[in-house]
């Protein structure tokens, strides 16, 4: 029975897998002089078509282009919902809460914005997200949201957010880390929600049979270890932070990262030790080098895109969920810094660098 459990989702998955972007797509993509180029290209050859509705897209601007790609991901998950019941669809919803918190967090960092002296916010006409593009977050919740959206556009106090927001099921995080400092806030605020989101997540997993569970915490550990490896890098050589404030900063989630790797690494004197000790000593080395990398968290993405593209998909487990909505998560990362790119006139060669995934020619 547990070879068919997932067989509808793990197709359904599959099909959608079928039409992300290929190389031949990044390579025209990246010759497109214009946003509304990238637009048409996604319109006339690409599985975007169907969320760009009537718009006009010779004056779309990169807004409401991200809008309608960001739209896509929402609308396959809600795809994946209906083929989910039970256990499978509370996973999913775990899945789907990420842009919950995302929305909040972009409102939270708006109103901080506003209200930091000498520092305005800076955005484009028409920003869809924060304006009538909320459609993505009540497309999830459709009738019963857990989030006051018509509050949230118009803050005026910190008060007024957190009203806002007391249905959420991560209202506590905001609760227990805003203060009266709220230029302070943001950073805190944003690391103790995604902290808190991958645990949730890693315990969430525990409502799957354990070759499905394994390989579903495998995935979000192996993230864990990385983002631990990020912020002790950074806050090594960045901030010159010490060992017991990096710890302090740290995933409790562990996976091929040990507590003998993370006391080494708190206390080497350099970049170059630092790297050293990686190459020699971690599992992740052995996979993927961690030179000829700009930076740790380059380091990162480029190890989760491979370890999701590598993954086996013609099996029937649940982990084929996470997988797919991963590997979308790196193409909408993409697409959103190919588009940045093009508006910014970045020569070519230079967005190619920064886009994860297999371009041709």
């Amino acid at each position: 029975m547990a070879l068919f459990k997932y067989e509808a989702v793990s197709a359904k998955c599959r099909c959608l897998r079928g039409k992300l972007l290929g190389g031949e797509d990044y390579r025209k993509l990246l010759s497109c002089p214009e946003v509304s180029d990238v637009a048409a290209y996604l319109y006339e050859n690409t599985a975007y078509r169907e969320f760009f509705g009537a718009s006009d897209l010779k004056k779309i601007n990169r807004s409401k282009l991200e809008y309608y790609i960001r739209k896509s991901l929402l609308c396959d998950y809600l795809k994946i919902f209906k083929f989910t019941c039970g256990s499978q669809r509370h996973f999913v919803n775990l899945l789907m809460a990420k842009y919950e918190l995302e929305y909040i967090l972009k409102v939270w960092r708006e109103y901080v914005w506003r209200n930091t002296e000498n520092n305005p916010v800076q955005k484009e006409d028409g920003d869809y997200l924060l304006g009538e593009g909320i459609l993505e977050i009540q497309a999830i919740y459709k009738d019963k949201p857990n989030i006051d959206f018509e509050a949230l556009k118009n803050l005026a106090t910190a008060e007024q957010f957190m009203k806002a927001i007391k249905n959420s099921d991560f209202f506590y995080i905001f609760e227990k880390h805003t203060g009266e400092d709220i230029s302070r806030s943001y950073t805190t605020i944003e690391t103790a929600v995604y902290d808190e989101y991958y645990k949730i997540l890693y315990d969430g997993a525990h409502v799957f049979e354990k070759g499905t569970r394994e390989k579903i915490q495998n995935s979000v550990s192996t993230r864990a270890d990385l983002i631990n490896l990020c912020r002790i890098f950074r806050q090594k050589f960045n901030f010159s932070a010490s060992p017991a404030e990096i710890t302090g900063l740290l995933l409790p989630i562990r996976n091929r990262l040990k507590e003998s790797d993370i006391e080494a690494l708190v206390k080497c004197g350099e970049k170059e030790s630092f790297l050293a000790y990686c190459e020699a000593n971690l599992y992740y080395s052995k996979k993927q080098s961690f030179y000829g990398y700009d930076s740790m968290s380059e380091y990162m993405n480029s190890f989760m895109y491979n370890y999701y593209k590598s993954a086996n998909l013609s099996a029937s487990g649940f982990e084929n969920v996470v997988c797919y909505f991963q590997l979308k998560e790196f193409e909408i990362m993409n697409l959103f810094y190919l588009t940045e790119g093009i508006r910014y006139s970045m020569p070519p060669d230079y967005i190619r660098k920064n886009i994860y995934a297999q371009i041709t020619g």
